[in-house]
């Protein structure tokens, strides 16, 4: 729809963004955009005491790109697809944002979950162009015990819908009772949900802002060809599954005493499949180029 000069401050939730007749004039788009494209537009979200602290902002996919537009700036963001090593997901109650990691750089933007729902068709499609399939070469394997309810429907929620997990460990939470000057306290600690599919990498926690989240899950996404190396680790917590990025991030994902030989199971298991993607991406890529120099 044609917005004439409205102000993009003024409005309080996202929307779908399929062309630029659907962007607010204040916006200013880049001049290689095809004509057709889809985004989301975030508004402003404002900080204590009335405080701008992220301006309204647009995300767009297109080209092979996400872009990020910022009102009133000429200037945009351009994230080629195959730069783009992590994506997080927080959805907490009605706090949600959205956290990319590329090139040694990152951003987040924050949104109220109000507008939850245009807000995962939008991830939904960003996933669908970033993360390439690849067939996968092992059967479903699941190590440890069954997802509970919290975390089956976190990964539901996740997944696209043709993505296939291949292996998948997970770390329950766990409550005990602890004794102090008399009382008795209760001390939660989080669950973490690792998986592999034949699309990435997902690790799904409720450990949010060094404590135990009992309202919402945290979820954090890399592409299998952003992936070194899986490997179990002792950490002074206990044992736990490393993922090292590419690019030096590291993930480290607790497994517990009880499950040490489970982690060990999933990255035997993982790296295995890992390693099929990668054999599989090389020989489509050498394929391609066989094709390309014969047409």
């Amino acid at each position: 729809m044609p917005w004439g000069r409205a102000d993009s401050r003024d409005y309080i939730t996202p929307f779908t963004i399929l062309g630029a007749a659907d962007v607010p004039s204040d916006f200013h788009l880049p001049p290689d955009l095809p004509k057709a494209f889809s985004g989301i537009f975030l508004p402003q979200e404002n900080g204590k005491f009335g405080l701008h602290r992220c301006p309204p902002r647009i995300l767009i996919v297109a080209n092979s790109a996400l872009r990020i537009l910022t009102r009133r700036r000429t200037e945009s963001t351009r994230i080629p697809l195959t730069s783009l090593e992590t994506l997080e997901c927080g959805r907490i109650l009605l706090l949600g944002w959205i956290a990319l990691q590329w090139d040694h750089s990152e951003q987040s933007f924050p949104y109220n979950r109000r507008g939850a729902a245009t807000v995962e068709r939008f991830l939904n499609r960003l996933k669908m162009s970033w993360l390439h399939q690849t067939p996968a070469s092992l059967g479903p394997q699941s190590f440890g015990i069954e997802p509970d309810l919290k975390f089956g429907y976190a990964k539901s929620a996740e997944l696209l819908n043709d993505e296939k997990p291949v292996v998948q460990l997970f770390h329950p939470p766990a409550r005990r009772m602890e004794r102090h000057f008399g009382f008795r306290h209760e001390i939660r600690s989080a669950g973490d949900l690792l998986l592999l599919s034949d699309r990435r990498l997902l690790w799904i926690t409720d450990w949010y802002r060094y404590t135990y989240e009992p309202y919402g899950t945290v979820s954090r996404s890399a592409p299998l060809s952003a992936v070194k190396d899986v490997r179990p680790r002792r950490v002074d917590s206990g044992p736990a599954v490393e993922v090292a990025l590419r690019s030096g991030i590291l993930w480290r994902v607790p497994a517990g005493e009880v499950l040490e030989n489970s982690a060990n199971a999933f990255v035997d298991a993982a790296v295995t499949a890992i390693a099929c993607a990668s054999t599989t991406r090389s020989h489509d890529t050498r394929t391609a180029g066989v094709e390309t120099r014969t047409t």
